[in-house]
């Protein structure tokens, strides 16, 4: 009978430990406590402050308890993005209870990205259940007393609380048997063991009043927040809300364009134009994901068009009949993707050449057909390699409605029907900057189709300066622009005014989105069947 009650008092003594930081009875109803759901692509606590600070407060009076928060998003967005994005919002579930009270060793956190749904279905109100944070409490002795929302937790942390509590009734039971076993001990003589009994008796009913004062102060409810406070934690949460929104709008919808216009005269024996002129306009829209958050996408969207102008040039020239005038409207549109230093375009080119021809006898021009225009259109496609101050790469281009008919509008000696052939090429190209000044040029091996000829070259050369990056002055000279004259080449400078938020070659190493491209016009001949 001695060893048996040895037995149980050692039992009950080494229980204590982990029933110190048990907790008591409550009256908080589940309904007591907001769920924490964020916003969509937000990671910034905007409700259940209070739920909250009384989780930190139960883990501040109780060190022992530990947390896990994981957090999760809803099913839309890629697996990359939803992933970083529930474990910001664990994140800042963790920072939230440290700041009041909570010890960084007593929490756990992960992202579930959207891998954990807690509905399926495809609406709104799905997606807001799915953009939430669980909680997962756990006990000094490793029992999961808490697995969900934190609604859940705080309950179900109470609950253990009073299961305990009645684990602490059932000691008392047995203490008050254990008593009536050392007074039948002292009527048959065991002083000495009994009197040892008393002494742990005592303490451990010392030790089980504390528990429970100490449980009671745990299910305690905190007190309410002030309207101060509340307004305080409100607006912090919201500024910085608004500040986050505000910042991740502005990189989603960043685009770069530029717009300008140049007027230039003419030169060489193949010239067209005694003028030329030249309107462009053209946009860069970076998407996908950036390398780093405040960087746009490493794929782009990108639009190109521009017209050239050549006025009618009728004074004499060394060939019988001569291009002398031209309209061109030209259009590129695709897509570039960036991979480190390396830049690959495609697009689509679209032109429709309309020229003015004269027949010459002497000095006295005879218009053969005027303003007669053809569609034609290629493929271009650029790889870049980009630098800390500009680029350097190759282009091609081929052409895929490569022949058009020109529709005269007088035969007067020229039987022959005429046509314009798209001319494919092949070239290289590099940007830079010098000081203040930009510099873009580009040198092109231009195919000649008539007989005897193999190629001819195709050149530009821009520099801009200006006083700021978004208003720039340009030079530009160039030859055989568009149309190819396969005997007498065609040069033009020109002097533009360029403005819009481009992206300048020296802040190209700055950056690992997507960076602009040269993309070369058009080059086309004459022929006749």
């Amino acid at each position: 009978m001695k060893s048996l009650s040895l037995l149980l008092v050692s039992a009950v003594i080494v229980s204590q430990p982990l029933l110190a930081q048990q907790v008591a009875n409550t009256r908080a109803q589940p309904t007591d406590w907001e769920e924490i759901n964020f916003e969509t692509n937000e990671a910034v606590l905007v409700d259940g402050f209070p739920s909250l600070l009384r989780l930190a407060d139960l883990l501040k009076a109780h060190p022992d308890y530990k947390v896990t928060i994981v957090g999760h998003a809803d099913q839309r967005g890629s697996n990359r993005l939803n992933q970083s994005l529930s474990e910001r919002r664990a994140t800042t579930v963790s920072q939230f209870l440290q700041k009041y009270g909570a010890a960084a060793s007593q929490l756990q956190t992960r992202g579930e990205g959207k891998k954990d749904l807690e509905d399926t279905a495809n609406n709104r109100n799905a997606h807001f259940v799915n953009r939430r944070v669980t909680i997962t409490v756990t006990a000094p002795n490793g029992a999961v007393i808490g697995d969900g929302s934190i609604t859940s937790a705080i309950e179900e942390f109470i609950n253990y609380s009073r299961g305990q509590l009645s684990k602490l009734d059932g000691i008392l039971a047995q203490l008050q048997q254990l008593e009536a076993e050392v007074q039948a001990l002292n009527a048959a003589g065991i002083k000495q063991d009994t009197t040892a009994i008393k002494q742990d008796t005592a303490a451990i009913k010392q030790d089980t009043a504390a528990i429970k004062q100490d449980t009671g102060a745990l299910v305690q409810r905190p007190s309410p927040l002030t309207a101060d406070q509340t307004t305080q934690i409100a607006d912090a949460a919201g500024q910085k809300a608004a500040d986050h929104a505000l910042r991740e709008s502005a990189l989603r919808n960043r685009k770069y364009s530029l717009l300008g216009f140049d007027v230039g005269p003419t030169f060489g024996p193949g010239r067209i134009g005694d003028y030329n002129a030249d309107v462009f306009g053209k946009a860069l829209i970076p998407f996908g994901n950036g390398k780093t958050p405040d960087q746009p996408g490493t794929h782009g969207f990108v639009v190109d068009g521009r017209w050239i102008y050549a006025h009618p040039d009728v004074t004499s020239r060394s060939s019988a009949v001569a291009v002398t005038g031209l309209n061109d409207a030209i259009f590129n549109t695709g897509l570039i993707n960036r991979f480190g230093h390396v830049q690959i375009g495609t697009f689509a080119q679209f032109d429709y050449a309309s020229l003015t021809l004269n027949q010459f006898s002497g000095t006295t021009p005879t218009e053969v057909f005027s303003h007669g225009g053809t569609f034609l259109a290629g493929g271009v496609a650029t790889f870049d390699f980009v630098m800390p101050g500009g680029t350097i790469g190759v282009f091609g281009a081929k052409g895929i409605k490569d022949t058009g008919n020109i529709n005269t509008t007088s035969l007067t000696n020229l039987t022959t029907p005429a046509y314009l052939r798209y001319a494919d090429q092949a070239g290289i190209s590099a940007a830079g900057t010098f000081h203040k000044f930009q510099i873009e040029a580009s040198l092109a091996w231009v195919k000649q189709y008539l007989a005897g000829y193999d190629a001819m070259p195709g050149a530009s050369v821009k520099i801009s300066f200006g006083p700021t990056d978004t208003l720039q002055f340009y030079v530009e000279g160039d030859a055989n622009t568009t149309y190819a004259n396969a005997l007498y080449p065609t040069q033009r400078v020109v002097l533009g005014l360029q403005f819009g938020n481009w992206v300048r070659a020296r802040n190209y190493g700055s950056t690992q989105s997507v960076v602009p491209t040269n993309i070369p016009n058009p080059h086309y001949q004459l022929l006749t069947r």
